[in-house]
């Protein structure tokens, strides 16, 4: 029996040994490690590193090179704990999907979704708890290709569609606030490509200019909020 716990006992240190191989610990987390959630990589600490961080795993996943990177700092914790390095405000469209696009593992992007990447109090307050608790420095408006929501405010825009919610329920209400954006770009510019891009910037303008939380941390530098938008043919993001 005595030998037998011995050997539990060494296969469990081993065990452990095997998941820190290689690896320092650094903020709580592995820094080049292999874990049982993939390799760990020192947290971006900036928001032009947490963008490059982003743009350099959408290109492995251009290229099919996927290595799910993983750049959160709690390791095998992440049961009980987050600390994503990034925010992402993305449509619900089904072909989205933020960790994939930019090959990371689970635990590192923050995601806020909803029809047409909009701002609104859900979506707001969401990327707001990423900011003010889990300290992103990066937050992300993606917009997509071919997507529903701007097109759908491209016809309440141009007084061809309408959604009363006797009919539509509160779809109406998601597509007003995509109009605003569409409607900043004269009715001759409004093609689908163009007001995407467009929504894109203004939902991240919107939150640029919003206060208590965001905008003071824009101003001195500790947070960075861009628009950006997936192409889902090619599989690219590019800022917008």
């Amino acid at each position: 029996m005595e030998s037998h716990d011995r050997e539990l006992s060494r296969r469990r240190f081993l065990g452990s040994v095997g998941v820190a191989a290689g690896g320092a610990v650094v903020g709580g987390g592995l820094v080049g490690a292999e874990t049982a959630f993939g390799r760990v990589t020192r947290r971006p600490a900036t928001p032009n590193a947490a963008l490059e961080a982003l743009m350099a795993g959408n290109a492995r996943y251009r290229k099919g090179q996927w290595k799910r990177r993983d750049y959160s700092p709690v390791g095998e914790r992440r049961a009980s704990s987050q600390k994503p390095f990034a925010a992402i405000l993305s449509c619900a469209d089904s072909r989205v999907s933020p960790p994939l696009v930019f090959d990371l593992e689970r635990g590192n992007l923050f995601s806020a979704q909803i029809a047409g990447n909009a701002v609104d109090a859900g979506t707001l307050g969401s990327i707001e708890y990423a900011v003010a608790v889990l300290g992103v420095p990066l937050v992300m408006v993606l917009g997509h290709s071919d997507c529903g929501a701007v097109q759908a405010a491209m016809g309440v825009a141009a007084g061809t569609a309408s959604y009363p919610a006797e009919q539509y329920g509160a779809i109406g209400g998601v597509v007003d606030h995509v109009v605003p954006a569409v409607q900043t770009l004269e009715p001759a510019e409004r093609t689908l490509e163009r007001c995407i891009e467009r929504n894109a910037n203004v939902q991240a303008q919107l939150l640029r200019a919003t206060n208590p939380i965001i905008a003071p941390r824009v101003a001195d530098g500790r947070l960075r909020v861009v628009g950006a938008v997936y192409d889902i043919a090619t599989g690219r993001v590019e800022l917008a």
